[in-house]
């Protein structure tokens, strides 16, 4: 049985499309360089020099 004729406009990759594309690459690329770079926030604790000593 032949298959029903696919509308002309819904095959072709547009521009939009294209745009969009584009801008969503860009996201994955910024990001993943953003992520290697960002350190979250925390408390950095010293070792104390005398043993024994415990920092609470």
């Amino acid at each position: 049985m032949p298959q029903p004729a696919a509308p002309s406009g819904s095959t072709r990759f547009s521009r939009r499309h294209a745009l969009m594309l584009a801008l969503a690459l860009e996201i994955l690329v910024v990001g993943a360089y953003n992520a290697d770079r960002y350190r979250r926030p925390g408390i950095s604790v010293d070792i104390p020099a005398t043993r024994g000593h415990v920092i609470v």
